[in-house]
């Protein structure tokens, strides 16, 4: 699959799991995930090969089949891109927040561009880096609203960086 994604530049999707059994092929997913390019590539130190993706758009997954080769197909619907929203007032303690803890995830999260006044931007980076169980990213994923979506992170990070967020 990701000879023929680069050979091809085509894309493909990475959805949440519902499980997290240690199988040999994943057949349960939820159904909204993150339509990807591959935007650089290289053999690591253990042989086997490290990509990096840049995120297009959400998709949801209408249905999802294993196919001969233990490879997850499926049919996707590209949804479109949230329009850009300033972070309202009430939110931007996020935007603080998020570039408070940048530094000690750098290394795994990256970007083209900074977009700390988006809302849609800083919803989708904290749900991409905030420690929360499978069920809870799924849900934020598939808000497809960024004020909606921040008002859920809001509470979230209230609850459990009480002490970070007082400090900012």
């Amino acid at each position: 699959m990701i000879t023929e994604c680069m050979k091809e530049e085509k894309g493909f999707c990475i959805a949440l799991t519902k499980t997290e059994e240690n199988n040999l092929y994943v057949t349960d997913i939820y159904e909204y995930g993150s339509f990807v390019k591959i935007t650089d590539w290289g053999q690591l130190n253990d042989g086997l090969l490290g990509i990096t993706v840049e995120g297009k758009n959400i998709v949801k997954i209408l249905k999802s089949n294993l196919n001969d080769s233990g490879l997850l197909n499926g049919t996707i619907e590209h949804l479109e891109s949230e329009k850009k929203h300033m972070i309202p007032q009430k939110y931007l303690i996020l935007s603080k927040f998020y570039r408070k803890i940048y530094p000690g995830i750098k290394n795994f999260i990256d970007f083209k561009e900074e977009k700390y006044a988006d809302a849609s931007w800083i919803s989708f980076r904290l749900t991409e880096c905030l420690p929360l169980d499978l069920p809870t990213k799924a849900s934020l994923i598939s808000i497809d609203n960024a004020i909606d979506r921040l008002e859920m992170i809001n509470t979230i990070i209230h609850k459990l960086y009480k002490e970070e967020i007082n400090q900012l």
